[in-house]
C-alpha cells in the first residue's frame, strides 16, 4: 500500500501576505496549515498589532477552506519559557497561557512551542532542562490539546533526540509531544532521529539543509535523505500532517515537491 500524509504549510500571522497565502494555499490543494504567530518576533510592536487579532487570523483560515494542524507559539528572548530569570520566566509563561486560553475555543489544534532560546553553555544545561520542566508543567495543565516540544538546533535544548526523550520522560505529560523539525538535526542523521522518536512524534516542519546549519530548503535541494525519512515515518506508523516549513511560502513549489517525494518513494517500495 501507498504512503501518504496529510499536506500542510507554516503560514506567518503578518501583514496582508498572510491572506494571500492562505488563497494561494487552497488554490494549491493544501489541506492544513499551521497557523505560525512567532513571525514578527523580531519586532515586538508588530508582534502584539497582530497578537490583538488572532481571533480574526483563525477565521480567515477557516474562511479559506482550509484546517489548523498547530499554532506555533512565539519564541526567542523575550518568549524562553527556560530562561534563567525565575520573575521573567513567569510572566513568559503567564502570557503563553493567556494565549493558549484565548486560542483553546477554537481547537482542537496542536501547539508548537520552542524549548529554549540560546546560546545555552554546558554549564547552563542541566539548570536550564529543569527551568523548562517547570514551566512545561504549568503550560500542559492550561489545555486540553497537544504540546509539541519543536525539535531545535545549535545550543537549543532538544537538538538532539536523546534530549528530546529525557526531556519528555522527565515531563511525564501526556499532552506532550515532539514537532519534528527535519532540519534542525545537525548532530544525527533525520531518518534515525525519527526512529529513536517512534511514538512520540506528532507533527513535523518540513524542510531541507545541509547538516551544518538550519536552511529551510525545499527537499532535495539539500543532503537530507527524504527516501529514508519517508521509510522512517512509515515504520513508526506516523499519520499526522507532513507540513512544510520553509524560509518563504512558496506554495506552488512545495506542492509539487510533496507530489515528487511521495511518487518516488512508493515508486522505490514498490520496485
Amino acid at each position: 500500500m501507498d504512503y501518504r500524509l496529510p499536506l500542510g504549510i507554516s503560514i506567518g500571522f503578518c501583514g496582508e501576505d498572510f491572506y494571500k497565502n492562505l488563497e494561494e494555499a487552497k488554490k494549491n490543494g493544501f489541506e492544513y496549515i499551521d497557523f505560525d504567530i512567532a513571525s514578527s518576533w523580531r519586532n515586538p510592536e508588530k508582534e502584539e498589532k497582530y497578537y490583538r487579532d488572532l481571533e480574526k487570523g483563525i477565521a480567515a483560515v477557516r474562511d479559506a477552506g482550509l484546517k489548523i494542524n498547530a499554532v506555533h507559539l512565539s519564541f526567542g528572548i523575550r518568549w524562553d519559557p527556560a530562561g534563567r530569570w525565575p520573575r521573567k520566566r513567569k510572566k513568559i509563561v503567564d502570557r503563553l497561557v493567556e494565549i493558549i486560553r484565548r486560542l483553546d475555543p477554537y481547537g482542537p489544534f496542536l501547539y508548537v512551542l520552542h524549548g529554549s532560546f540560546e546560546p545555552i553553555g554546558k554549564l547552563s544545561r542541566k539548570r536550564r532542562k529543569k527551568n523548562l520542566l517547570a514551566s512545561l508543567k504549568i503550560l500542559c495543565a492550561a489545555t486540553k490539546n497537544t504540546i509539541c516540544l519543536e525539535i531545535l538546533p545549535r545550543t537549543c535544548l532538544l537538538n538532539t533526540s536523546a534530549e528530546a526523550i529525557e526531556i519528555l520522560d522527565r515531563a511525564g505529560e501526556q499532552n506532550l509531544k515532539i514537532c519534528l523539525d527535519t532540519n534542525h538535526f545537525l548532530q544525527e542523521k533525520t531518518e534515525d532521529a525519527i526512529i529513536a522518536l517512534a511514538g512520540r512524534i506528532a507533527t513535523t516542519h518540513v524542510s531541507d539543509h545541509d547538516y551544518v546549519d538550519e536552511r529551510h530548503l525545499l527537499p532535495g535541494q539539500g543532503k537530507i535523505d527524504w527516501n529514508a525519512v519517508l521509510a522512517a515515518l512509515e515504520k513508526t506508523g506516523y499519520k499526522g500532517v507532513f507540513n512544510y516549513e520553509l524560509k518563504y511560502p512558496q506554495l506552488a513549489e512545495a506542492k509539487a515537491n510533496y507530489e515528487r517525494l511521495f511518487e518516488e518513494y512508493n515508486k522505490k517500495k514498490r520496485a
